[in-house]
């Protein structure tokens, strides 16, 4: 019984509706800060070479230099592991808003206000939980693609696969579990500030 009493404190919905922005935020400034770490979590594979700028800029050999297995992202990709980094903090900053003042400036309101304002919460967090359904569908499909792929190449007796190929069915489907989870934790703080 006491775990079903932590659902009926009064702070438990506030502190999960601050994760679910929180995590939003920080995948959002990640992406900006490492995006060549962050496209795993988007589900882009990285190609990796030994030909980085930091090796050709590193011209003391005291200095740290990148190692042959350094990660490189190309521009493209980079620029849209931005714009998912964007589209993840702007999600995050809406929701932490929305809670701050549904928790913090209604706290002297009517229940009326303050249950009208937990329901607008709610109807942001439902809705924003099909954009991490669709990034799981979007991976998952990346992934069943790369493996149809690396599939049809070793058919065809080609060993030498690129070094994309089969780390892309690996990431696809990591990537896709994530935002599977994350859809379903937001879907029930979602329905939780819309019922509660």
């Amino acid at each position: 019984m006491p775990l079903l009493a932590i659902f009926d404190h009064p702070s438990t919905l506030p502190v999960l509706t601050t994760l679910i922005g929180s995590g939003g935020l920080t995948v959002g400034v990640y992406s900006f800060i490492n995006p060549t770490a962050a496209a795993r979590i988007y589900g882009v594979p990285v190609s990796t070479s030994s030909a980085t700028l930091t090796n050709i800029l590193s011209t003391s050999s005291s200095s740290p230099t990148a190692t042959s297995e350094t990660a490189i992202l190309k521009s493209r990709d980079v620029s849209y592991i931005h714009a998912l980094g964007i589209r993840n903090f702007t999600a995050g900053l809406c929701i932490i808003a929305l809670t701050g003042y549904w928790h913090f400036s209604l706290s002297s309101a009517s229940p009326l206000m303050r249950l009208a304002v937990q329901r607008a919460l709610g109807i942001v967090i439902v809705t924003g939980s099909l954009v991490p359904m669709t990034d799981a569908w979007v991976c998952w499909s990346a992934s069943r693609n790369a493996a149809e792929a690396l599939t049809k190449k070793r058919k065809e007796g080609n060993m030498k696969v690129g070094d994309l190929t089969s780390d892309a069915v690996e990431v696809g489907r990591n990537a896709g579990n994530l935002h599977a989870m994350r859809s379903l934790i937001w879907l029930a703080g979602g329905i939780w500030c819309l019922l509660g």
